[in-house]
């Protein structure tokens, strides 16, 4: 669907000149999904005639603007603008889709890690400090009861570290 908003300044209003750009933009509805806004701006300044157009839809607004001694001239120049940039902003949408979709699992992938499920358990840090020492693992998750938080216990140079994620 797509809906109208015209504004005249400087100059009368002309259904003429509304049909004109109405059939002119409508054409834009088959890029979109939804509804999609059309506000026209006509705008009279001593012998130049303005049109300012800008087309929302998909949480896009593509703008135009065009200046002639002619209106109906002015409205054509911003459809072929508008035209270019919405295949544009539509052509990279769907490359950027494009790259977002992958495999579930590629082969390559799958031999390239291993998923491993790992029960955490909540304890303080001198208790996680403690079971690490005790079951000497290479590294031992588990949820910080003193921080509320999962953290890593892993040993470098025999010396436990213990991380603490942030979000930056």
């Amino acid at each position: 669907m797509i809906e109208f908003n015209f504004t005249f300044k400087g100059m009368d209003s002309s259904e003429a000149i509304k049909n004109y750009a109405e059939k002119k933009f409508k054409k834009f509805e088959k890029y979109f999904e939804g509804l999609v806004n059309v506000q026209v701006v006509f705008k009279r300044e001593k012998f130049r005639e303005l049109v300012e157009v800008i087309v929302s839809g998909d949480g896009e607004n593509i703008v135009a603007k065009e200046e002639t001694s002619d209106i109906y001239e002015a409205i054509d120049l911003a459809y072929e603008t508008l035209e270019k940039q919405i295949k544009k902003f539509k052509e990279k949408r769907k490359e950027f889709r494009k790259g977002k979709t992958v495999e579930m699992v590629s082969p390559e992938l799958e031999e390239a890690y291993i998923i491993q499920t790992v029960k955490i358990n909540p304890m303080s840090t001198q208790e996680a400090l403690e079971w690490f020492e005790k079951n000497k693992d290479n590294f031992m998750l588990f949820y910080n009861t003193d921080y509320d938080k999962v953290c890593l216990i892993y040993s470098e140079k025999d010396k436990p570290v213990i991380v603490v994620p942030e979000i930056s």
